[in-house]
Protein backbone atom coordinates (compact mmCIF):
# COMPACT_ATOMS: atom_id res chain seq x y z
CA UNK A 1 0.00 0.00 0.00
CA UNK A 2 1.44 3.63 -0.91
CA UNK A 3 1.57 6.11 1.75
CA UNK A 4 -1.39 9.14 1.42
CA UNK A 5 -0.04 12.14 -0.10
CA UNK A 6 0.30 15.25 2.61
CA UNK A 7 -3.36 16.57 2.42
CA UNK A 8 -5.32 14.09 1.08
CA UNK A 9 -7.56 11.79 2.74
CA UNK A 10 -8.62 7.99 1.98
CA UNK A 11 -12.30 8.07 1.34
CA UNK A 12 -13.12 6.21 5.26
CA UNK A 13 -11.40 8.88 7.23
CA UNK A 14 -13.42 11.94 8.34
CA UNK A 15 -13.11 15.05 7.22
CA UNK A 16 -14.77 16.85 9.99
CA UNK A 17 -12.88 18.04 12.98
CA UNK A 18 -15.04 19.68 15.67
CA UNK A 19 -16.44 16.38 17.68
CA UNK A 20 -18.36 18.70 19.87
CA UNK A 21 -20.27 20.22 16.65
CA UNK A 22 -20.76 16.68 15.32
CA UNK A 23 -22.49 15.68 18.73
CA UNK A 24 -25.15 18.59 18.18
CA UNK A 25 -25.94 18.63 14.68
CA UNK A 26 -28.26 16.89 14.59
CA UNK A 27 -30.51 18.64 17.15
CA UNK A 28 -29.71 22.02 15.95
CA UNK A 29 -31.07 20.85 11.91
CA UNK A 30 -34.06 19.75 13.67
CA UNK A 31 -34.65 23.24 15.22
CA UNK A 32 -33.72 25.63 12.05
CA UNK A 33 -34.50 22.67 9.41
CA UNK A 34 -37.78 24.77 8.99
CA UNK A 35 -36.18 28.08 8.01
CA UNK A 36 -34.62 26.82 5.23
CA UNK A 37 -38.25 25.33 3.52
CA UNK A 38 -39.76 27.59 1.22
CA UNK A 39 -42.88 26.79 2.24
CA UNK A 40 -42.29 28.28 5.78
CA UNK A 41 -40.80 31.80 4.67
CA UNK A 42 -42.82 34.67 4.71
CA UNK A 43 -43.92 36.87 1.68
CA UNK A 44 -42.00 34.63 -0.37
CA UNK A 45 -38.53 35.47 1.62
CA UNK A 46 -36.52 32.41 2.93
CA UNK A 47 -36.50 32.45 6.86
CA UNK A 48 -32.84 31.51 6.88
CA UNK A 49 -31.09 34.14 8.56
CA UNK A 50 -32.99 33.35 11.82
CA UNK A 51 -31.22 30.11 12.02
CA UNK A 52 -28.39 31.98 13.24
CA UNK A 53 -29.89 33.27 16.17
CA UNK A 54 -31.72 30.21 16.85
CA UNK A 55 -28.36 28.37 17.29
CA UNK A 56 -27.05 31.21 19.19
CA UNK A 57 -29.64 30.99 21.97
CA UNK A 58 -30.18 27.09 21.99
CA UNK A 59 -26.42 26.75 22.30
CA UNK A 60 -24.48 29.47 23.83
CA UNK A 61 -21.26 27.99 24.39
CA UNK A 62 -20.54 27.93 21.06
CA UNK A 63 -18.37 30.79 19.58
CA UNK A 64 -19.38 33.03 16.83
CA UNK A 65 -16.92 31.14 14.30
CA UNK A 66 -19.03 27.28 15.34
CA UNK A 67 -22.91 28.83 15.00
CA UNK A 68 -21.60 29.93 11.68
CA UNK A 69 -20.30 26.95 10.73
CA UNK A 70 -22.87 24.83 11.87
CA UNK A 71 -25.60 26.79 9.94
CA UNK A 72 -23.62 26.25 7.05
CA UNK A 73 -23.35 22.66 7.34
CA UNK A 74 -27.13 22.55 8.06
CA UNK A 75 -27.99 24.76 4.96
CA UNK A 76 -25.30 22.50 2.85
CA UNK A 77 -27.69 19.07 4.48
CA UNK A 78 -31.09 20.42 3.38
CA UNK A 79 -29.93 21.12 0.01
CA UNK A 80 -28.64 17.60 -0.26
CA UNK A 81 -32.25 15.83 1.89
CA UNK A 82 -34.35 18.42 -0.01
CA UNK A 83 -32.88 19.14 -3.85
CA UNK A 84 -36.63 19.83 -5.14
CA UNK A 85 -37.03 22.41 -2.84
CA UNK A 86 -33.75 24.22 -2.36
CA UNK A 87 -33.74 25.87 -5.40
CA UNK A 88 -34.24 29.56 -3.63
CA UNK A 89 -31.62 29.12 -1.41
CA UNK A 90 -28.10 30.26 -1.99
CA UNK A 91 -25.47 27.98 -2.67
CA UNK A 92 -23.34 27.56 0.63
CA UNK A 93 -20.17 28.84 -0.95
CA UNK A 94 -22.09 31.81 -1.63
CA UNK A 95 -23.00 32.24 2.18
CA UNK A 96 -20.67 34.72 3.47
CA UNK A 97 -19.47 35.03 7.52
CA UNK A 98 -22.58 36.44 9.13
CA UNK A 99 -21.31 39.14 11.75
CA UNK A 100 -22.84 37.31 14.66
Amino acid sequence: MSKAVAGSRSPEEERRRNSRLRAIFESAFAMIEPFFDPAQGWGGQSLEHLAFRVVRENFTELTGEEVHSLVVAAHRVYIQRNPERSEHLPRPEELRRAKI
